[in-house]
């Protein structure tokens, strides 16, 4: 078994070193993004939904009053001395009930969304603080070991591999009488 490396270009590893810290940017890179995207997403469900969602109830608390008051404004109404029946108004008043209903059912599932983001943020800090660390500590030093090598194959090409005993030449004033 030998123990030379066998290394037939220091290219190869120069060109690796550079795809590694290509992949390294590119990782950081996406990181970052990923993470301004799940800011974004927080800053929507945390302030712009709530606040929306409250002006969009309040607004249907207003219409439902106001149906009301509408609904009344006709039953005080006589036509023709008959009770009126307001089917278009009992029917704007269901239709605005609704919708006040179903503001407040996505005001509640809103919170319950708040809730469910805030444990998968801690479910993702923890899982992509290691791809971090691998990425602020472990590709740096990955890098600087292959420049590293690299230069210690530069300087070794340059003094030359070490005679090995089948190449060494005995010098003819030790060759014995007999010897050619």
């Amino acid at each position: 078994m030998t123990d030379s490396a066998q290394v037939r270009s220091t290219d190869a590893i120069e060109s690796f070193r550079g795809a590694l810290a290509l992949f390294e940017q590119r990782a950081r890179d996406a990181v970052e993004m990923l993470q301004a995207e799940l800011q974004r997403a927080v800053e929507w469900v945390e302030h712009d939904r709530p606040a929306y969602w409250k002006k969009q109830i309040r607004l249907a608390e207003q219409a439902v009053h106001d149906a009301k008051l509408e609904l009344e404004r006709c039953l005080m109404t006589p036509v023709a001395g008959e009770r009126p029946a307001c089917r278009e108004q009992r029917a704007n008043l269901k239709k605005v009930q609704a919708r006040l209903a179903t503001c407040r059912e996505k005001s509640e599932r809103l919170k319950h969304w708040k809730r469910q983001l805030h444990h998968e943020m801690f479910e993702y800090t923890g899982r992509v603080s290691h791809l971090k660390r691998i990425l602020e500590t472990e590709l740096p030093t990955a890098r600087a070991r292959l420049r590293q090598i690299v230069s210690r194959l530069d300087a070794y090409q340059i003094e030359g591999p070490p005679a090995s005993p089948e190449s060494r030449v005995i010098p003819p004033a030790h060759q014995s009488e007999g010897e050619p």
